[in-house]
């Protein structure tokens, strides 16, 4: 019971923020927020075991911080002030036209998402796939899941920067795929994506190491830490944005499933933070980053299908992610139950 208290406010604010668009715009409006909402909890499940865990390194006061106006930031600053700007750097339009296409002309705004879309893949793509690399490309890494797989990873974490070149080689393999007019803009936008992934970590870093990673950042203002979870729930809401135009073309109904899933994700991450249930289901934080770089190169992949008219539907990747962390999650408890019989 005491895990549901966290769950108690997003569950009320699903049920009231639907029952609304159920009152204004009928029955058809409330599913689809519904489908939109879902999509956003499966495809960001994993972000909350990842943020719960650097969360764990805050303040109270940061962690208050990021809850609230971190909750702010990626519902209307990625999901809808993002996009925007995508959009207008990729269709060479001003500001106020792509807000006015959004608000106004649904359809043109989604050409031009379209449009965007390949830069924003490609960035989000590769700090994912940073994120990925550098959790198990670590040589003081004792605790794996998947043994013989994360022993030979973490070995290879002695080589100086391996997965920043198997991160490049990657984005080169990719590039090469394209067709000439998307190769410049692709390539940058992936290299983006990297060098943000390792400036923020590195920043964080920078303050210390993880035993007294707390009182640094607090005494730094935890402005590193924040924003390498910005950059992350950025990253991770970037495909469900995209995603969601292919559900509906109404901005209004897209920010409120996607603003109602981010605070149900929120109260997880919470929720995970504050009972120290990392510490308990060991292999949790694993899945979940399997599941990064799972979303992470489906996103690079999704810029090569969509050149050949196709497309992977975002329900599949949310359930990929879904299981790898429920596998995850049946060896922690088994573990956890191990140990509990061991003498």
């Amino acid at each position: 019971m005491r895990y549901l208290r966290y769950l108690l406010v997003p569950l009320a604010c699903c049920a009231g923020g639907l029952a609304i668009v159920l009152g204004l715009h009928g029955l058809e409006a409330a599913w689809i927020t519904l489908v939109l909402l879902l999509l956003e909890i499966s495809l960001s499940f994993d972000n909350a075991v990842v943020n719960a865990r650097v969360l764990d390194r805050l303040t109270p006061g940061q962690q208050r911080f990021f809850l609230t106006w971190g909750l702010v930031i990626p519902v209307f600053g990625v999901r809808f002030a993002g996009p925007l700007v995508m959009v207008s750097l990729a269709g060479g339009v001003g500001m106020g036209t792509a807000l006015d296409a959004a608000l106004h002309h649904p359809e043109r705004y989604r050409d031009l998402l379209e449009l965007a879309e390949p830069r924003i893949l490609a960035f989000g793509g590769l700090f994912l796939l940073m994120v990925f690399l550098r959790y198990f490309f670590d040589e003081a890494k004792t605790l794996h899941w998947v043994r013989p797989l994360e022993r030979r990873l973490s070995a290879a974490g002695r080589v100086e920067a391996l997965e920043v070149a198997l991160a490049l080689i990657l984005l080169l393999l990719l590039v090469a795929a394209l067709p000439e007019r998307l190769r410049a803009e692709v390539m940058i936008s992936g290299v983006i994506g990297l060098v943000l992934q390792l400036l923020s970590t590195s920043l964080a870093e920078a303050f210390g190491d993880e035993e007294q990673a707390g009182l640094r950042l607090a005494a730094g203002g935890g402005l590193a830490s924040l924003l390498y979870l910005e950059l992350l729930d950025a990253s991770f809401s970037l495909d469900g944005t995209i995603g969601a135009f292919a559900i509906t073309q109404n901005l209004g109904l897209i920010i409120t499933g996607l603003g109602l899933g981010a605070l149900f994700i929120r109260s997880l991450t919470l929720m995970l933070s504050r009972e120290k249930a990392l510490d308990q289901l060991v292999f949790l934080e694993h899945g979940a980053h399997y599941a990064i770089g799972a979303l992470g190169v489906l996103m690079l992949a999704g810029i090569v299908l969509k050149q050949h008219d196709l497309h992977l539907p975002e329900w599949v990747t949310g359930l990929i992610g879904i299981v790898l962390l429920l596998l995850s999650l049946g060896d922690s408890l088994r573990q956890r139950g191990g140990l509990r019989r061991t003498p």
